[in-house]
């Protein structure tokens, strides 16, 4: 199966949906996978990010990049080990960290475009594997989307909406680690 994708993260994107969708219906599904996407493409713009550097000292070599918004996402360590596998599968060297409670990706500042193309990689295998999901259910988007009434469908937009003006308006959190070469 990981042919459907092209790689062994997007047949674990298929098992995470397919494992919340047994824990919750179907629109549960769609919702968590819908964080999933949106995480991952704040993500990718907070990689876009510089921080400061101070022109005395050398160039930062490594960056991280807050875990939060998945950690909140039901399942994250399975989450987690997929960020970690594609990374890994991509070439790129990373490592997870916390620090002060929060956890953290961190991977060479040279790495940032491979690391945000990747992120975009993963976002489109969340749709793939919610589409395969829904499919061996039996349902479509379609399907799930004309059940719910109108008035739970237009609250649902309206609240996804508040949470993306509140993304939007929050700093991002990428910090350019100073790490002097030895």
């Amino acid at each position: 199966m990981a042919t459907d994708f092209g790689d062994e993260s997007g047949e674990k994107l298929f098992d995470w949906v397919l494992r919340i969708g047994q824990d919750a219906s179907e629109q549960a599904m769609l919702a968590s996978a819908e964080k999933l996407k949106n995480a991952l493409r704040n993500a990718r713009g907070e990689i876009g990010g510089k921080g400061p550097e101070d022109a005395a000292e050398q160039p930062s070599e490594w960056a991280k990049l807050s875990m939060e918004q998945f950690a909140s996402l039901p399942e994250y360590r399975s989450i987690k080990e997929i960020i970690d596998g594609k990374l890994t599968g991509e070439g790129i060297e990373h490592a997870f960290f916390e620090d002060k409670g929060k956890e953290y990706l961190l991977f060479k500042v040279e790495d940032a475009p491979s690391v945000s193309r990747t992120f975009g990689d993963l976002e489109k295998q969340a749709d793939i594997a919610l589409d395969r999901a829904l499919e061996e259910r039996g349902k479509t988007r379609e399907q799930i989307r004309d059940a719910q009434p109108l008035e739970e469908r237009a609250a649902s937009a309206r609240e996804s909406a508040k949470a993306i003006e509140a993304a939007r308006g929050k700093a991002h959190e990428v910090e350019i680690a100073a790490v002097r070469s030895k």
